[in-house]
């Protein structure tokens, strides 16, 4: 879409940080591992080898890292941590894995997180989410770790020790742990107070084996190149990734905007559920009683619709009520970010499915935006946000 703007008007555009790629990180930071054994030992008194990759909402180049894999002499299984998000299909595996195998041979699975049979009981964490998790991690000698970090709207950050909780998590473990991303200390770039992250720790350290989980964790640059690769110890490795991730994610903006675009990009355009991600990590640049205008393609419509019913007038709002029920987390976000601006979209969806929750749908970003300066004003000021769904703009002021 083009979209014009009149000349004299403040208009700033912000993306994640061009940084270089650099095509050696993996196999640098696989050499170089940060408070753990080399690679090759590690592997080498362990038959058994589980391979945690990311599913096809994250943009993370996993045949990348798993072509710098020396396993042959292992028996691998690879597994695709999904979460509770549909799983991949046929295709979208082969593009995780860059064929029809993993180049190191082995079976490839999809976590489910509905299938209680796959599923062992790890225990139950202070703030009551009762962790069961896929019981391929126990069969396992040694588990590889392959996640990309970048700021996520209510763990503060992805990658690392989400591995466990949510990806490869029973449903009503994740729904209980999302339940916890309604409190205003769930937020993006948060890590310290925040209780979901800390719940994420929790269940780890259930977990345990830090001498068998080798950790490699990436950061990508605005081209989903790897700018940035860090391996080694789990929690060690995701730390040091967090660092770098700040440097490349949060822009420094001039002041907050009356009219904020986010530009959701692939992958995190699926659907509606994930789009929200766009809205909610733009909410420290817009102005009280600002507007918000989302382009996100929504190709595959709303995505779990539990969330959409909990905002639609028939439930009456979203409250304590609906706390056990999954999606309640997105539903809380955005309930709460319309109190403080109004929402526009520009996506494929029917109009009547985002008007019915109370935003305001148009066909294109240009309609949009004069929508948006007809109430706000030909002097209103603009931010425009490319990549908006790993993108977290940050006032100077602020």
């Amino acid at each position: 879409m083009n979209l014009e703007i009149e000349k004299g008007r403040r208009v700033e555009v912000v993306s994640p940080e061009a940084a270089p790629s650099d095509g050696d990180a993996i196999r640098r930071s696989i050499a170089n591992p940060i408070d753990f054994e080399a690679f090759d030992s590690f592997v080498s008194h362990r038959h058994r080898l589980l391979v945690v990759v990311n599913d096809h909402t994250r943009s993370t180049p996993t045949a990348e890292v798993l072509k710098e894999l020396p396993l042959r002499n292992n028996e691998v299984t690879t597994i695709i941590a999904s979460g509770s998000h549909r799983a991949p299909d046929a295709r979208e595996i082969r593009k995780i894995i860059d064929g029809e195998a993993p180049p190191y041979g082995g079976g490839v699975v999809v976590h489910n997180c509905r299938d209680t049979n796959s599923l062992r009981r790890l225990g139950r964490t202070s703030r009551g989410t009762e962790v069961y998790v896929n019981s391929l991690l126990f069969d396992a000698d040694g588990i590889i770790l392959v996640s990309s970090v970048e700021p996520h709207y209510f763990g503060g950050f992805t990658g690392g020790r989400k591995f466990l909780l949510p990806a490869l998590a029973g449903f009503d473990s994740i729904t209980t742990n999302h339940c916890l991303a309604a409190d205003e200390c769930a937020r993006v770039l948060a890590l310290e107070g925040n209780p979901v992250h800390e719940d994420f720790m929790e269940a780890l350290n259930m977990f345990g084996r830090f001498t068998d989980i080798f950790s490699i964790q990436l950061v990508l640059n605005q081209k989903s190149q790897v700018s940035y690769a860090c391996s080694g110890h789990v929690i060690k490795s995701f730390e040091k990734a967090v660092e770098y991730a700040n440097d490349i994610y949060v822009p420094k903006v001039q002041g907050k905007a009356d009219i904020v675009i986010s530009v959701n990009e692939p992958p995190l355009d699926i659907d509606l559920y994930q789009s929200q991600k766009a809205l909610d990590n733009v909410k420290l640049a817009v102005k009280q009683g600002g507007i918000i205008i989302l382009v996100s393609s929504c190709r595959e419509g709303i995505g779990d619709q539990h969330f959409y019913k909990l905002l639609t007038p028939e439930n009456n709002g979203v409250g304590s009520k609906d706390a056990n029920k999954f999606g309640y987390h997105k539903a809380v976000k955005l309930s709460n970010l319309m109190k403080t601006a109004s929402i526009f979209t520009v996506t494929n969806l029917p109009l009547s499915i985002p008007k019915t929750i109370g935003l305001t749908p148009y066909h294109t970003a240009q309609d949009a935006l004069e929508g948006a300066t007809k109430i706000k004003g030909k002097d209103s000021d603009v931010l425009v946000v490319l990549n908006g769904g790993m993108t977290v703009p940050v006032p100077r002021t602020a």
